[in-house]
């Protein structure tokens, strides 16, 4: 059995949902987990730690902060340093900056190794220059106590070369969704056409652009109506720029939904559109290839990766309300490409399963609870040598 402790600090968005995957799907008979979390950011985790109590999985509540506080970051760490010596992990699982910083600091004081997946490094977030510098010295600082780095699109694996990682211990282990049947896609042709935004009203998420976009889309093609499913800090300024632009009978904010209900709601629409400023392997685009309805998305991080334009989806410029504008009018225009799309984006979900992303990380567990053990041994052998 192989004790693996999972430290998550960004207790929101893919990387929840990641770590929820990832304790659902290992095989209990061969891995054994702890929780060592935050529930800052978002109270509403609780509901996912008493999930995983239930099931026997030990949480351990650390409360730590998404931006540097260095009083409250050195607390932080010694509670972590402290529950990793209690645990006693063969491997710590680090996800998000902040708990990367921790964990591998704490890994190394403690001698257990540490897998980190950063789920978007911070240095490729949009921030200003000092920031973006800032963080690339931590991460590259870092990467000496990194036993191995998953990366979740392309450009976080070419990002994490740059910084010093070795090649030999990046890997390449892209998001996945379990595989369910949701449907024969649905094409409309006639009346009011939907396009929804399922995200956080955050400004990573850029729905202020789908707002802008929507004017214009109106103008061009008045039977279309949006819905923006999601809560957040942009919530108050997006519904006072909704009626300042008289769109309140085109535009809907829904509020918050569950997640296991994205699929569902995704289908009652018949374009989704992803505006993003950056991501790293967002779920958002691969539930939409499950509801089989087609995408509208920024060309950011692993977006790229899951959506070759004009194949599977369209891509459009981040940041840019025109190509946002352009790349919705020549969806919503022509049904015929809104079901070559969705259709085709179906069959790529193939290569992004659950139980690849899940076998593919447990083979990086096992590989980093063997190099314990060889520890282990080396240590022994070296005592009975003295002796």
């Amino acid at each position: 059995m192989i004790c693996i402790l999972q430290v998550l600090e960004a207790a929101e968005g893919g990387a929840r949902r990641h770590l929820r995957d990832l304790a659902d799907a290992l095989d209990p008979s061969e891995f054994s987990l702890e929780m060592a979390v935050s529930c800052r950011r978002d109270p509403d985790f609780r509901k996912d730690l008493e999930g995983y109590e239930s099931r026997g999985i030990r949480v351990h509540e650390i409360p730590m902060r998404r931006r540097v506080a260095p009083l409250h970051d050195l607390w932080s760490f010694a509670r972590l340093v402290a529950c990793i010596r209690a645990v006693r992990p063969d491997v710590v699982h680090a996800h998000s900056s902040k708990a990367g910083v921790l964990a591998r600091l704490a890994g190394r004081i403690c001698g257990v190794p540490v897998v980190y997946t950063a789920h978007g490094l911070p240095f490729l977030m949009r921030c200003n220059s000092a920031s973006r510098r800032f963080y690339r010295f931590v991460e590259r600082s870092l990467a000496g106590c990194t036993h191995s780095f998953i990366a979740v699109s392309g450009e976080e694996y070419q990002a994490a070369l740059s910084i010093g990682h070795p090649p030999e211990r990046v890997r390449l282990i892209p998001n996945g969704i379990k595989s369910f049947d949701a449907g024969e896609v649905i094409v409309r042709d006639s009346g009011v056409l939907q396009v929804g935004f399922f995200g956080r009203l955050s400004p990573q998420k850029a729905p202020e652009l789908l707002i802008e976009s929507a004017a214009e889309v109106a103008a061009h093609l008045p039977q279309t109506s949006f819905t923006i499913y999601g809560d957040g800090e942009l919530r108050p300024k997006l519904a006072n720029r909704i009626a300042r632009l008289g769109l309140s009978a085109h535009v809907r904010l829904a509020g918050a939904f569950e997640q296991g209900a994205a699929v569902s709601l995704m289908r009652m629409m018949d374009v989704v559109a992803i505006p993003s400023l950056w991501e790293g392997c967002p779920y958002v685009v691969m539930e939409a290839f499950q509801a089989g309805v087609p995408v509208v998305a920024a060309r950011v991080g692993g977006i790229s990766d899951l959506i070759v334009d004009g194949v599977n989806g369209v891509l459009i410029e981040a940041g840019s309300t025109e190509s946002l504008c352009d790349g919705l009018l020549r969806m919503l225009r022509d049904a015929g490409l809104r079901g070559r799309l969705a259709r085709r984006g179906r069959e790529d979900l193939a290569r992004h399963t659950l139980e690849q992303m899940t076998q593919a990380v447990g083979t990086v567990y096992r590989q980093a609870a063997g190099l314990v053990k060889q520890q282990r041994v080396s240590r022994r052998n070296g005592t009975r040598a003295e002796n």
